[in-house]
């Protein structure tokens, strides 16, 4: 008898244990989804027009008031101000190749400038956290439980959520408002927020260093990005549905 209510219980809980990962799945191939198709509409409006207008802009206060501008504009990219690091970093590291800016010092700011800026955001995402619980339960009907499942994500998978959001285009800007909202421990917060914002850097930087004569190819680079999530998205899907499981 005890042998059958524990297979019972195995049953149960392996039974729990496959919901709760398929639920898991959904959520994440949902996500990949929004996330590829924010990408995508963001750079599809920023396009032309607003590209050469931020390029002319970054490019006048980099080239004429000094590599200080490099802190600026990434603390404020990373604030959530539209001012896309695709078209900074990458003018930066032209720079660093035409008129002799440290490659050392140009990452450095662009990074110290990523951590200060989330850090700011992280900041606001909690302490917008009550007012917004209590209006979203007032007049949105939000549920406890939805709570619970956003807190607990960021309990499990904080570390990996910022360090790959960081070099997520666009992504990488807001990412830290939800890391707030959450109450991530900030250490640890500022730890991969740092560590993803250098890869990034370096990685952007490198790009207009060597490629820098065409900053609206490297700003389009985005689309390829977006390409890969949609991928990401695809794969979790299937593998929720269980498509090339079920008849196996």
């Amino acid at each position: 008898m005890s042998v059958s209510k524990e297979n019972s219980a195995g049953k149960a809980i392996s039974g729990a244990s496959q919901l709760k990962e398929d639920k898991e799945d959904l959520l994440i191939s949902i996500i990949f989804f929004v996330v590829g198709a924010f990408i995508f509409s963001y750079h599809f409006l920023l396009n032309h027009n607003m590209t050469g207008f931020f390029i002319n802009v970054s490019s006048t206060l980099l080239a004429n008031s000094g590599m200080i501008w490099i802190l600026v504009l990434m603390t404020a990219e990373s604030a959530l101000v539209p001012i896309p690091s695709e078209i900074v970093m990458p003018l930066a590291g032209l720079l660093a190749r035409t008129q002799g800016y440290s490659l050392f010092n140009v990452i450095m700011l662009g990074t110290a400038g990523n951590v200060i800026g989330s850090t700011i955001l992280y900041y606001i995402g909690m302490y917008a956290r009550e007012p917004y619980i209590s209006f979203s339960k007032k007049y949105l009907r939000l549920r406890e439980d939805y709570i619970k499942t956003a807190d607990a994500l960021f309990n499990e998978y904080g570390s990996s959520i910022i360090f790959f959001g960081r070099i997520m285009p666009v992504i990488r800007s807001i990412i830290s408002l939800p890391a707030g909202f959450s109450k991530m421990n900030l250490a640890k917060f500022v730890f991969y927020t740092l560590w993803g914002s250098l890869i990034w850097n370096i990685s952007l930087t490198l790009l207009g260093y060597y490629f820098g004569s065409n900053l609206y190819a490297i700003s389009s680079f985005d689309y390829v990005v977006a390409g890969i999530i949609f991928i990401i998205g695809i794969y979790y899907l299937v593998k929720y549905t269980g498509l090339f499981t079920k008849g196996g």
